[in-house]
């Protein structure tokens, strides 16, 4: 059968910027292109009172935008694990309140000692605005780590998901596609068995990180790297190369329902061909 490999206005676009004004700018051209999913991250400067003030003005301004905000307790951390905890929970209120149905929480590159997404997760799963389900949490997932770390992986998410909370998982960016194959596996089945032992959870919906490759982006990764970001060296050597990484990728995401989180800057008709252009590659299964 051949199809395409995902329609643009389907996947979702992680957005990042300085300003009120750049954010303004960026939600029209995605306005402009019919592109409503959209992420906001919580790192570097986006985080706390800025944070929370641009998804109200996204939400006021852009109504028809879904946003999916993230929620860093590395960057949101407020001197104890009491104060941070709380400052969790009126995000969570304040997001809803705004109209998002969706928190993305992440322990962040530097894990604290004292909360994590796993002690957090349990430290509210008995609040009513949790328990009721009014408002949803994902986690973050990375498939791609060396195995003695991978079993570690695995072990946290198997805790975060008998919270009875977790309704997303977002999943690592790698270039290993046929190790990220093998270890779908595993998280279906994790996910099975979540599913079958909490009646109250009827799916949990799966998203993959996708970075456009670009000459200046691999440059770029090759003198900084992400830390916890695996990028093989073939990747990193070739733009034509690691296009036909990302189409793999894409292909490995549509066979398992897994939709794309766009992380590289999409804010310009140039960047949007381009993306359109892997996205529409046909395929056959």
């Amino acid at each position: 059968m051949k199809d395409n490999l995902f329609n643009v206005t389907k996947i979702r676009i992680e957005i990042s910027f300085k300003s009120f004004d750049e954010l303004r700018k960026t939600l029209s051209f995605y306005q402009r292109n019919n592109l409503y999913k959209i992420n906001i991250p919580c790192k570097n400067s986006l985080k706390k009172d800025f944070l929370l003030k641009s998804i109200e003005i996204a939400k006021d301004e852009f109504p028809n935008i879904d946003i999916v905000p993230h929620f860093s307790i590395l960057h949101e951390f407020k001197r104890n694990r009491n104060n941070t905890q709380a400052s969790f929970i009126k995000f969570m209120q304040a997001v809803k309140y705004y109209g998002c149905k969706e928190v993305l929480l992440v322990s962040g590159s530097q894990k604290r000692s004292t909360l994590d997404s796993i002690t957090a997760l349990n430290m509210i799963k008995d609040n009513s605005l949790f328990f009721n389900q009014a408002i949803s949490i994902g986690v973050a997932f990375n498939p791609y780590l060396p195995r003695y770390l991978f079993d570690e992986e695995i072990l946290r998410l198997k805790k975060k998901l008998q919270s009875g909370l977790v309704t997303s998982i977002w999943i690592q960016f790698g270039t290993d596609y046929k190790l990220l194959r093998s270890r779908i596996e595993i998280l279906s089945n994790m996910i099975s068995v979540t599913i079958n032992n909490n009646p109250k959870i009827s799916k949990i919906s799966l998203y993959g990180s996708i970075l456009i490759p670009s000459k200046q982006f691999l440059a770029r990764f090759k003198y900084r790297p992400w830390k916890g970001v695996y990028c093989s060296n073939e990747f990193l050597e070739s733009e034509e190369f690691a296009n036909k990484i990302i189409t793999n990728l894409l292909k490995t995401y549509k066979y398992n329902e897994i939709l794309p989180l766009i992380e590289t800057n999409i804010s310009t008709d140039k960047h949007l061909k381009k993306l359109k252009n892997i996205l529409n590659l046909s395929i056959e299964f």
